[in-house]
Parts: structure tokens; C-alpha cells; sequence
């Protein structure tokens, strides 16, 4: 893993001290003193581009740096491209307020969680390095699951939300499909029995089915990408707006009438007429619905596809 390591020239021991990490990590070190009003020279722009991890080290020095700030803005701009954390701060000093800061690029920082190196004994050092590396084997198992080949944990995570979205349409396939006799007949023992069956069925996985896809939401995005995530979040209010809320939930008003069918329905012919139209109603609205949600979750998973 290569990790370039943005310090002040006023800060080259401790970022020296710091990038003495695993064997695995390969820290990139400017050994040159960068002039105030230099601009970031083609060799600092490749090792900051070059590198997986854009390491910080935060002073009230390194704040004042126009070079440092140069640094910092171009890796930050790197990040939004690659559209994963690229910058990983870490603080040399107590009792700094990045979102007080006279650096507007440094106040950029301010929402992230930061590393303290601020202990400049042998033991803190050591304790900075420790959790530096721990950072970066994170981040780098989170790569590894993205970049694998199918049968990863990327690959399981897809097939999961798949799996889901294909119950659900079946359970519900099997509700509408129920819902399409005629009310005379759906209150008949062995059609009631299955009826009851199938929306039992249904019943139990869509009481989950909202708070299930909100909780693949942080993963997903984890995974494949804010851009992903959108589309998600777009999938996912159709699911539960459209369909559960709305279309599916509609179709409560037929099992209304299947309750009053012994007490009003079975003795009131207009009644009985009206509720008929009502079913049919319910059940040809439900049509273009399961054909959409078909159609958009079919799309949003091969856009998951490697």
C-alpha cells in the first residue's frame, strides 16, 4: 500500500517517526523544503495520485503552509474522483479546532475522524503508528472486498438484496394471483385457506421488508459508490411508497370485503356489486406496479453486476 505522507518541513521528524509502519506499507516522504509560493511540481502531483492513502499530518505549522494546503486541496479533490476516503488526518498537536481553522482546506477536515499522534514520547509514537496501521488494514480489507471476483463478500451482499427482492415479488405474485377470483368464490373454504396461506406469507416478510433495505444502505454504499447509493435509495422509496404503501396496502380493502361477506355482502346484491368492482379495481392496479418493480430492481441489480 502506498501512502503519501503530507507534513510541514517543521514536522519532517515526526512524519519520519510516523511512516516507520509495516512492511506492507510503502510511505512516500518529501525530502525537499517546498518555497511558500511554489506550486505542486508534476513529482508531488504522480506520488499523490500514485498513492492508495493520503496521509495528513495536521500542526498549527502545516495549517500555515501554502504548500501544505496545495497538497491537502488536490488530494481532497482526488478523493471526491475516486469517490472513497482517500484522506486520513492525523493530529500533531492538542487543542486544535480544524472547524476554527484559518485554512479553509483544513476546515475541510473538520467532520472527520482523526488519528492523535500528539504524544511525542517513544510509546505514543509507537501507539499513532499502531493505530495508523490498523486504519489502513480497514480500508484496505474494505478494497479487497470491492475489487474481488464473484463469490466475494461484494458478490454475496448483491445476491442477498437480489434474494429479497425476488421474495417479496413472488409473495406478492401469489397474493394477486389469489386476489383474482371472484369474491363469491375466494370465501369458499380451500380458496380462503389459501388465501389466508399466501397473505400470511406475504405478511411476514414485508413487516421487515422497509427496515431490511434501510439497513443494507450504509453497505451498499460502502461497496459501490454514493452514485449506487442514490439509485438505491430511488429503488427503495418506490418499494415501500409505491408498492408496500401503496398498490399492496390496497389490497386490504378485499380482505375487508371477504370479512363482510357473511354479515352484508352475502345478502345485499348491490353491495356485493360494488365490492366486486372495488376487487377488480385492486387487483388491475397492482398489474403495472409489480411490472415496474420488476423492471427496476431487475436494473438496479445489474448495475451492482462486476
Amino acid at each position: 500500500m502506498r501512502v503519501f505522507v503530507s507534513h510541514a518541513w517543521e514536522d519532517k521528524p515526526v512524519a519520519l517517526e510516523l511512516s516507520r509502519l509495516l512492511p506492507f506499507v510503502k510511505p512516500w516522504v518529501d525530502v525537499r523544503e517546498l518555497l511558500g509560493g511554489q506550486d505542486l511540481d508534476p513529482t508531488i502531483v504522480e506520488a499523490i495520485e500514485d498513492s492508495h492513502v493520503f496521509l495528513s499530518l495536521v500542526s498549527r505549522v502545516a495549517m500555515g503552509k501554502p504548500y501544505v494546503n496545495k497538497e491537502l486541496a488536490w488530494a481532497l479533490a482526488h478523493e471526491a474522483k475516486k469517490d472513497r476516503v482517500f484522506v486520513l488526518p492525523v493530529m500533531l498537536e492538542p487543542g486544535i479546532v480544524l472547524a476554527e481553522s484559518g485554512s479553509e482546506t483544513f476546515r475541510r477536515l473538520a467532520t472527520r475522524l482523526f488519528i492523535s499522534a500528539a504524544d511525542r514520547s517513544e510509546a505514543g509514537a509507537a501507539a499513532a503508528r499502531a493505530e495508523i496501521e490498523r486504519t489502513l488494514f480497514h480500508w484496505a480489507s474494505d478494497w479487497l472486498d470491492l475489487a474481488e471476483p464473484r463469490g466475494d463478500q461484494a458478490r454475496r451482499f448483491v445476491d442477498a438484496l437480489e434474494a429479497l427482492l425476488v421474495d417479496y415479488r413472488v409473495r406478492l405474485f401469489a397474493v394477486k394471483a389469489a386476489l383474482a377470483w371472484p369474491l363469491a368464490t375466494l370465501v369458499q373454504p380451500d380458496a380462503l385457506a389459501h388465501l389466508v396461506q399466501v397473505k400470511d406469507s406475504y405478511n411476514e416478510l414485508a413487516v421487515d421488508l422497509a427496515p431490511r433495505l434501510a439497513g443494507m444502505d450504509e453497505e451498499l454504499r460502502r461497496r459501490f459508490g454514493a452514485s449506487a447509493q442514490r439509485g438505491f435509495k430511488r429503488l427503495r422509496d418506490f418499494v415501500v411508497d409505491e408498492v408496500f404503501q401503496g398498490a399492496a396496502f390496497a389490497l386490504n380493502d378485499v380482505i375487508e370485503s371477504i370479512n363482510a361477506w357473511e354479515p352484508l355482502l352475502r345478502h345485499d346484491a348491490a353491495a356485493l356489486a360494488a365490492a366486486e368492482a372495488r376487487r377488480a379495481e385492486r387487483v388491475a392496479a397492482l398489474e403495472p406496479v409489480l411490472a415496474e418493480l420488476v423492471e427496476r430492481s431487475t436494473d438496479f441489480v445489474q448495475t451492482l453486476e462486476p
